[in-house]
């Protein structure tokens, strides 16, 4: 299994994966709600990220889609809804009904992905 650069990764989980939100926003049929938890280390930092939405996607979709996020020591898990108990979150990055939680970011990191959120056009809440 090839694992991607530490940079790479931690760009894409500081920018609150972006990538994540954008094929949500192509999602398909049947109603629900659909969360997708993404856990594990990257260059000494826990990371415990989860992306929530209601877009109409398939379930085998949305688990492919989720399951594309888990690259090398970082773990993808479908669930019904977040955890409680969040550092904060970014709601509505580019417009889209997606909410992000951030769990285990140090205060440098949780800055960083404020930026990021309202970037983004996201409206940042801390601890939801």
């Amino acid at each position: 299994m090839r694992v991607p650069s530490g940079e790479k990764v931690m760009n894409l989980v500081k920018a609150g994966a972006v990538g994540f939100v954008l094929l949500m926003a192509s999602g398909g049929a049947a109603q629900a709600q659909n969360a997708c938890l993404i856990e594990g280390e990257m260059m000494s930092e826990a990371i415990k990220d989860c992306s929530e939405t209601s877009l109409k996607i398939p379930a085998a979709d949305y688990a492919e889609q989720c399951s594309s996020n888990s690259n090398g020591p970082l773990k993808a898990t479908v669930l019904k809804a977040c955890p409680p108990r969040a550092q904060a979150k970014c709601v509505g990055p580019y417009g889209q009904p997606v909410t992000t939680y951030y769990y285990a970011r140090s205060p440098k990191s949780l800055a960083d992905t404020k930026s990021s959120c309202t970037a983004q056009r996201g409206k940042w809440v801390l601890q939801p």
